[in-house]
């Protein structure tokens, strides 16, 4: 599934391109950030089994957790720990991602 190859690529670039820097910065926010896009491929593999409205309640999960993933780096931007800049492909790849879970969520 094109998605969940997506969100695994999404958690391959946070855990190298983020989170040790957010980890020094504020440990509570990486660990938020790393459950978080964990929860993406989780959700998208469980919705990708089920029929019906389950299916498309996994992939409004997977959805939320997307675009939570977006509010802490945008707060690891904003408190100095990482630059906007050098995350843009993390950036990119999440916008990429929540747009096939939003197609998949309706």
């Amino acid at each position: 599934m094109i998605v969940y190859d997506k969100s695994l690529e999404l958690v391959r670039l946070v855990h190298s391109l983020v989170l040790p820097a957010l980890r020094r910065a504020d440990r509570s926010l990486a660990d938020q950030l790393s459950r978080a896009v964990s929860s993406i491929p989780l959700n998208a593999a469980e919705g990708s089994a089920q029929r019906g409205k389950r299916k498309g309640n996994h992939f409004a999960i997977a959805l939320g957790s997307n675009r939570e993933v977006d509010a802490c780096m945008d707060i690891a931007v904003a408190i100095g720990a990482v630059d906007r800049g050098s995350i843009a492909q993390v950036y990119a790849l999440s916008d990429e991602t929540q747009a096939m879970l939003y197609v998949l969520s309706r």
